[in-house]
């Protein structure tokens, strides 16, 4: 349920944003905040779908399966774009480069996620390795800006607590999924709510909207100084 409302909650956030008049929100933020609105909505949504029809066949669960990583996928570069695009505003090329090396990560995680052959368990590492290299590719241009404008820049201007906030959500929301609390304390007493699975969700929602808040602080600080 939590992915289904966090869906909504996302559609209706991406069509108010989307609406406002040009002297509220620029063409260019419309176009930014896009990708990230259709990360989020595709994530949540396929996640929804997934967990809906899953048990129809075998064939239905692997096909919508193969989706959910590819919602995970375009979350995670989507969520990307809007923090590249704001922290090198005044940096094009670094910017361009940046975004071009999270689409290329994108793009296989997509073919690891799609084709049929990586499924099988002896490629199970390189399925892990592609994701993790999305998530550790961060760490890059973070580097950059730490050492190029220093740490008072990532600080204000990069939304750095928020974005640790976030990494903590979703970094919590799968510990708490791999280790199965608290059912593996309660057993048979989380089967409808409460279980492990439906927490992490909900971490992942909640720190979908802290990436929210962090990119429109980033736009407010980038307006506000031309």
């Amino acid at each position: 349920m939590s992915p289904l409302l966090g869906c909504v909650a996302f559609i209706g956030v991406a069509l108010w944003v989307l609406t406002r008049p040009t002297t509220q929100v620029q063409f260019m933020e419309k176009i930014i905040f896009s990708t990230y609105f259709a990360g989020a909505i595709l994530c949540l949504g396929m996640s929804f779908l997934f967990h809906t029809v899953a048990c129809h066949s075998v064939s239905v669960g692997k096909l919508f399966s193969k989706l959910d990583y590819t919602g995970i996928t375009l979350l995670i570069v989507g969520s990307f774009i809007p923090w590249l695009y704001y922290g090198f505003y005044c940096r094009p090329q670094p910017m361009v480069i940046y975004i071009t090396m999270i689409s290329v990560l994108g793009l296989l995680a997509m073919i690891v996620s799609l084709w049929d052959k990586f499924a099988e368990p002896k490629y199970r590492p390189i399925r892990a390795g592609v994701f993790i290299a999305m998530g550790l590719s961060a760490i890059i241009p973070a580097a950059h800006l730490l050492i190029v404008d220093g740490f008072d820049f990532l600080y204000k201007k990069a939304s750095l607590v928020w974005m640790l906030l976030m990494g903590g959500m979703y970094i919590g929301g799968a510990t708490i999924y791999a280790t199965r609390i608290p059912e593996r304390w309660f057993p048979g007493k989380c089967d409808l709510w409460f279980q492990s699975h439906q927490l992490f969700h909900t971490f992942v929602v909640i720190a979908a909207f802290i990436h929210f808040h962090a990119i429109t602080e980033m736009a407010q600080k980038k307006l506000m100084e031309g």
